[in-house]
């Protein structure tokens, strides 16, 4: 089975236009919490492959909404769970979710 990879680009497109909704429609940025988390939800099935089971910093980084350089940091202080691999970073789907849950987040992915 041939892994599929993330589409960034599509990543960013869904961020931006997110931003856009949020800007042209303000009433939807007081959605209750679980109104909002299903929402942001059902848009992050739609970027993200179901199957993959590790990210690249750069990667996890997209799907936090962080800088590279911020999640690198959380790695070094032990906050953030990941494999170094020669120069890169490579960080499990349990250990993104762990570290999503632990700083306030919800489910990151549907399993």
């Amino acid at each position: 089975m041939s892994k599929k990879a993330i589409n960034m680009d599509m990543v960013r497109e869904a961020r931006a236009n997110l931003e856009r909704i949020a800007r042209e429609h303000p009433e939807l940025t007081n959605l209750s919490g679980d109104d909002a988390e299903r929402l942001l939800q059902g848009v992050f099935n739609e970027m993200v492959d179901k199957d993959k089971l590790t990210f690249s910093l750069g990667e996890a980084a997209e799907i936090l909404g962080l800088h590279k350089e911020y999640l690198r940091r959380k790695i070094k202080d032990g906050s953030l769970k990941a494999m170094k691999t020669g120069k890169q970073y490579i960080i499990s789907r349990a250990d993104l979710q762990a570290y999503y849950s632990t700083h306030g987040g919800g489910k990151l992915f549907d399993e």
